[in-house]
């Protein structure tokens, strides 16, 4: 009957290894699908970096062209009230030696 008992435990523990070989190698092709999905997020990290980057660039061209009108208005605004300047200090300054 020991004999019998013994072949009986035996039996258990291969079934039983043979369960866990089955869950390591599960776990096995899980670990592979992370690294995959880590490095795929690496990747997309780093193409979100470089989009802000560019997306920044961007901005910074939309402001300026954004601004360009306004100083234009500044540029005329200084020209007209010169010329109008030297206009009236020449009137004046004909007006005094003439």
């Amino acid at each position: 009957m020991q004999n019998e008992e013994v072949f009986v435990t035996l039996e258990r523990h291969e079934q039983k290894l043979k369960s866990i070989q089955k869950q390591l190698d599960e776990l096995k092709a899980v670990q592979k699908e992370i690294k995959v999905m880590n490095e795929s997020l690496i990747e997309i990290t780093n193409e979100i970096k470089h989009t802000n980057k560019s997306l920044l660039s961007c901005e910074m061209k939309i402001n300026e062209l954004q601004s360009a009108p306004g100083r234009k208005w500044e540029k005329i605004i200084v020209s007209v009230i010169s010329s109008a300047l030297c206009g009236i200090l020449g009137y004046v300054l004909a007006r005094f030696f003439g």
